[in-house]
C-alpha cells in the first residue's frame, strides 16, 4: 500500500479522537444531542480507520493475498453476484418503504414524517427510472 493511505488513516484516527474528546469533555450537558453525535462520529472514525490500518499492514506483510483479493473483487462472477444482491436488497427496501407511511399515519405521527417517507420512496423509484434509462442507452 502507498504511504499516503497509512498517513490518511492515522490522520483520521486522530481526528476521530479529537471529535470524540469534544463530545465527551467539551460540549455541555444541555447539548446532549450534539455531544452524542460527536461521540458517535468520533468512535466511527476511530474504529473504521483502525480497521483500515490493520488491513493495510496485513496486506503489506502478505502481498500475494492482496493480489488475490484484488483479482477476486474484479472477477465478473463476483461483480454479477454483488449487483444482483444490491438489486434484491433494493426490492426489499422498496417493499418496506411502502409500509412505513401507513404505519406513520396509524401512529399519528407529524405530517412531515409521513411526507418525508413518501419522498424517500419516490426518490428510490426516480433513481431506478433514471438508471434504467441511462443504462439502456449505454448497453
Amino acid at each position: 500500500m502507498k504511504k499516503n493511505h497509512v498517513t490518511r488513516c492515522i490522520f483520521l484516527i486522530l481526528l476521530g479522537v479529537i471529535v470524540l474528546a469534544v463530545g465527551i469533555f467539551v460540549i455541555s450537558e444541555n447539548l446532549k444531542t450534539i455531544s452524542g453525535l460527536c461521540i458517535g462520529i468520533g468512535a466511527g472514525f476511530i474504529s473504521m480507520n483502525v480497521a483500515n490500518l490493520i488491513i493495510i499492514l496485513y496486506y503489506k506483510k502478505h502481498p500475494d493475498l492482496k493480489k488475490q483479493s484484488e483479482i477476486e473483487s474484479k472477477d465478473e462472477r463476483t461483480v454479477a453476484i454483488t449487483n444482483k444482491a444490491k438489486a434484491k436488497a433494493f426490492d426489499i427496501t422498496v417493499r418496506a418503504l411502502i409500509i412505513i407511511p401507513f404505519l406513520l399515519i396509524l401512529a399519528d405521527s407529524p405530517l412531515w414524517m409521513t411526507l418525508a417517507s413518501v419522498a424517500l420512496y419516490s426518490f428510490g423509484f426516480g433513481a431506478q427510472i433514471y438508471f434504467t434509462i441511462r443504462y439502456s442507452k449505454e448497453m
